[in-house]
């Protein structure tokens, strides 16, 4: 099986707690492949731990968001997600909703989950840095 096939169901996990269906797999690794995104020592550390979990992905996505927005690692990320927005079996996922007035609440809790998983990840970021030097 193709290794970009399993990142792509990762990826997708993390981003839509969906499982990528074998188009959007292929479509991935075509893109993979034409990219061919090198990393450095330290970029592949951190994609091995981001591919052990969802929960370190969510944690180092969001500590490289504060620190370092173009690393590869989220130049994968963001590719995968360009795909899934472009697909018709995606579609629903990112289309307005109607949502109860009570919704502000759920926003809440979201905000502050990603103050915390930040925080996680720029913990985790920085231990993977210091190893790698």
């Amino acid at each position: 099986m193709n290794p970009y096939y399993h990142e792509a169901s990762r990826i997708t996990s993390y981003l839509l707690s969906m499982n990528a269906q074998q188009k959007e797999q292929e479509v991935y690794a075509s893109a993979m492949e034409k990219l061919s995104i090198s990393f450095s020592a330290y970029e592949q550390a951190l994609w091995k731990s981001m591919m052990s979990s969802t929960f370190k992905m969510a944690c180092i996505d969001a500590g490289l968001a504060l620190t370092d927005s173009t690393n590869n690692v989220r130049r994968k990320l963001f590719t995968m997600l360009a795909i899934l927005e472009a697909s018709p079996n995606y579609t629903a996922c990112f289309l307005s909703k109607e949502y109860s007035k009570w919704y502000f609440l759920k926003l809440i809790f979201v905000g502050m989950r990603s103050i915390c998983r930040a925080m996680i990840g720029l913990l985790i970021i920085k231990i993977i840095k210091q190893r790698c030097s």
